[in-house]
Protein backbone atom coordinates (compact mmCIF):
# COMPACT_ATOMS: atom_id res chain seq x y z
CA UNK A 1 0.00 0.00 0.00
CA UNK A 2 1.03 3.29 -1.09
CA UNK A 3 1.85 5.97 1.85
CA UNK A 4 -0.63 8.52 1.72
CA UNK A 5 1.19 10.13 4.63
CA UNK A 6 4.02 11.44 2.27
CA UNK A 7 1.57 13.12 -0.20
CA UNK A 8 0.90 15.64 2.17
CA UNK A 9 4.69 16.96 2.26
CA UNK A 10 6.71 18.86 0.09
CA UNK A 11 9.13 17.02 -2.06
CA UNK A 12 12.97 18.01 -0.24
CA UNK A 13 14.57 20.83 -2.58
CA UNK A 14 17.97 22.02 -2.98
CA UNK A 15 19.18 25.87 -3.61
CA UNK A 16 21.44 25.54 -6.96
CA UNK A 17 22.32 29.25 -6.54
CA UNK A 18 21.16 32.35 -6.20
CA UNK A 19 17.40 31.69 -5.53
CA UNK A 20 17.06 29.25 -8.21
CA UNK A 21 15.83 25.56 -6.46
CA UNK A 22 15.49 21.96 -7.86
CA UNK A 23 13.26 19.15 -6.90
CA UNK A 24 12.92 15.56 -8.01
CA UNK A 25 9.37 13.64 -7.65
CA UNK A 26 8.27 10.52 -7.02
CA UNK A 27 8.27 9.82 -10.76
CA UNK A 28 11.97 11.04 -11.31
CA UNK A 29 10.70 13.87 -13.17
CA UNK A 30 12.93 17.29 -12.08
CA UNK A 31 12.13 20.59 -11.25
CA UNK A 32 13.75 24.30 -11.05
CA UNK A 33 11.81 26.91 -9.75
CA UNK A 34 13.71 29.87 -9.93
CA UNK A 35 13.41 33.65 -9.84
CA UNK A 36 14.84 36.19 -12.26
CA UNK A 37 15.09 40.28 -11.26
CA UNK A 38 12.74 42.03 -12.82
CA UNK A 39 14.02 45.50 -11.46
CA UNK A 40 15.84 46.08 -14.99
CA UNK A 41 12.52 46.39 -16.13
CA UNK A 42 10.94 48.80 -14.77
CA UNK A 43 12.42 51.51 -11.79
CA UNK A 44 9.21 50.71 -9.96
CA UNK A 45 9.99 47.28 -9.85
CA UNK A 46 12.72 47.12 -7.20
CA UNK A 47 12.32 43.49 -4.90
CA UNK A 48 10.08 42.49 -7.64
CA UNK A 49 10.89 39.04 -9.73
CA UNK A 50 9.69 36.77 -12.48
CA UNK A 51 9.27 33.10 -11.14
CA UNK A 52 9.48 30.54 -13.11
CA UNK A 53 9.05 26.64 -12.80
CA UNK A 54 10.07 24.31 -15.41
CA UNK A 55 10.68 20.49 -15.35
CA UNK A 56 13.46 18.70 -17.64
CA UNK A 57 11.03 16.53 -19.87
CA UNK A 58 8.43 17.97 -21.55
CA UNK A 59 6.84 14.14 -21.49
CA UNK A 60 3.45 14.33 -19.75
CA UNK A 61 2.93 13.23 -16.28
CA UNK A 62 0.73 12.49 -13.24
CA UNK A 63 -0.61 15.02 -11.38
CA UNK A 64 1.20 15.34 -8.05
CA UNK A 65 -0.11 17.19 -5.40
CA UNK A 66 3.22 17.53 -3.98
CA UNK A 67 4.63 19.40 -6.51
CA UNK A 68 2.07 22.57 -5.14
CA UNK A 69 3.63 21.84 -1.46
CA UNK A 70 6.69 21.91 -2.53
CA UNK A 71 6.27 25.19 -4.68
CA UNK A 72 4.10 26.65 -1.71
CA UNK A 73 7.20 26.20 0.56
CA UNK A 74 9.79 27.61 -2.21
CA UNK A 75 7.41 30.70 -2.28
CA UNK A 76 7.34 30.98 1.64
CA UNK A 77 11.01 31.07 1.66
CA UNK A 78 11.01 33.88 -1.08
CA UNK A 79 8.50 36.31 1.02
CA UNK A 80 10.03 36.00 4.42
CA UNK A 81 11.70 39.21 2.73
CA UNK A 82 8.61 41.25 2.77
CA UNK A 83 9.77 43.58 0.29
CA UNK A 84 9.59 40.76 -2.16
CA UNK A 85 6.96 40.53 -5.00
CA UNK A 86 6.38 38.38 -8.03
CA UNK A 87 5.32 38.63 -11.48
CA UNK A 88 3.98 35.39 -12.69
CA UNK A 89 3.63 35.19 -16.32
CA UNK A 90 1.67 32.08 -17.79
CA UNK A 91 3.91 31.11 -20.71
CA UNK A 92 2.00 30.68 -23.86
CA UNK A 93 4.30 28.68 -26.16
CA UNK A 94 2.00 25.86 -26.26
CA UNK A 95 -1.11 26.90 -25.72
CA UNK A 96 -2.10 26.03 -22.86
CA UNK A 97 -1.56 29.59 -20.65
CA UNK A 98 -5.39 29.30 -19.64
CA UNK A 99 -4.55 26.03 -17.97
CA UNK A 100 -1.57 27.67 -16.04
CA UNK A 101 -3.65 30.34 -14.92
CA UNK A 102 -5.93 28.41 -13.63
CA UNK A 103 -3.83 26.26 -11.89
CA UNK A 104 -1.75 28.81 -10.33
CA UNK A 105 -4.56 30.59 -9.48
CA UNK A 106 -6.06 27.20 -7.51
CA UNK A 107 -2.53 27.27 -5.76
CA UNK A 108 -3.21 30.50 -4.63
CA UNK A 109 -6.49 29.94 -3.44
CA UNK A 110 -5.82 27.09 -1.73
CA UNK A 111 -1.86 28.37 -0.06
CA UNK A 112 -3.01 31.87 0.21
CA UNK A 113 -2.31 33.80 3.81
CA UNK A 114 -3.49 37.42 4.77
CA UNK A 115 -0.22 38.63 4.19
CA UNK A 116 0.09 37.93 0.37
CA UNK A 117 -2.26 39.85 -2.39
CA UNK A 118 -2.91 38.35 -5.67
CA UNK A 119 -3.63 40.75 -8.40
CA UNK A 120 -4.39 39.21 -11.95
CA UNK A 121 -4.82 40.97 -15.30
CA UNK A 122 -4.27 39.53 -18.82
CA UNK A 123 -2.23 41.86 -21.79
CA UNK A 124 -4.16 40.82 -25.16
CA UNK A 125 -2.56 41.36 -28.76
CA UNK A 126 -3.67 40.09 -31.87
CA UNK A 127 -1.85 36.99 -31.31
CA UNK A 128 -2.62 35.85 -28.19
CA UNK A 129 -3.52 36.32 -24.47
CA UNK A 130 -1.22 36.24 -21.64
CA UNK A 131 -2.39 36.21 -18.41
CA UNK A 132 -0.30 37.74 -15.36
CA UNK A 133 -0.31 37.68 -12.01
CA UNK A 134 1.10 39.86 -9.39
CA UNK A 135 2.02 38.45 -5.57
CA UNK A 136 2.82 40.99 -3.25
CA UNK A 137 3.38 40.99 0.61
CA UNK A 138 0.66 44.02 2.20
CA UNK A 139 3.17 44.74 4.21
CA UNK A 140 5.49 46.20 1.67
CA UNK A 141 6.68 49.74 1.88
CA UNK A 142 6.11 50.33 -1.71
CA UNK A 143 2.90 47.77 -2.45
CA UNK A 144 0.91 50.85 -3.90
CA UNK A 145 3.75 51.66 -6.70
CA UNK A 146 4.67 48.21 -7.35
CA UNK A 147 0.79 47.62 -7.83
CA UNK A 148 0.54 50.99 -10.35
CA UNK A 149 3.56 49.82 -12.37
CA UNK A 150 2.34 46.11 -12.92
CA UNK A 151 -0.98 47.61 -14.26
CA UNK A 152 1.01 50.09 -16.55
CA UNK A 153 3.19 46.82 -17.62
CA UNK A 154 0.26 44.83 -18.51
CA UNK A 155 -2.01 48.17 -20.33
CA UNK A 156 1.31 48.40 -22.49
CA UNK A 157 0.92 44.41 -23.35
CA UNK A 158 4.26 43.64 -21.07
CA UNK A 159 6.24 46.09 -23.26
CA UNK A 160 8.37 47.90 -20.53
CA UNK A 161 7.86 51.74 -21.02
Amino acid sequence: MKDTLGLLHPYNFTLDGDMSYTFTTDEGVVYHAYFMDFSNVLAGFQSVYTFNIESETSEPHAIDIRISHTIVSILELFFKNVENAIIFVCDNIDGKERKRNIKFDRWYQNWRTENIEKYDATADTEDYVLYVSLLINVANPKRKEIVSAFYKLVSNNMIPL
